[in-house]
């Protein structure tokens, strides 16, 4: 388990630039004793901060919650991007993961973010 942003973004990228927790390993790298919006929105601009994003895009209160990290700057942020702000070169974006393996990736980013 981690207990560090730098601990986390060692396992993401172990992980395949793609790695699940639950909130409260969030809110322990945190610090912090409870999950209110603005223990939620510091974790968010801290995961940000070391290069990290989140799916779901608005991190759940629920200690239990799973919460995808991945990195930002990588294939996988480009399509969870294009999958939360449609664009043309986010279309491209998605034209582009064609082999099967990234389909597969996508149809799970997909499912992950309810799109």
């Amino acid at each position: 388990m981690s207990s560090n942003y730098e601990e986390l973004r060692s396992a993401v990228t172990a992980d395949g630039g793609l790695h699940v927790v639950t909130m409260g390993v969030l809110r322990d790298i945190q610090g912090a004793g409870r999950l209110g919006s603005r223990v939620l929105d510091t974790i968010s601009g801290q995961l940000e901060s070391h290069g990290m994003g989140h799916i779901p895009k608005e991190l759940p209160g629920n200690q239990d919650s799973p919460v995808r990290i991945y990195l930002l700057g990588t294939p996988i942020a480009d399509i969870v991007d294009a999958v939360h702000n449609p664009s043309l070169k986010g279309d491209a974006i998605l034209r582009g993961a064609g082999d099967s393996e990234a389909r597969a990736q996508l149809r799970q980013i997909r499912e992950i973010v309810g799109a």
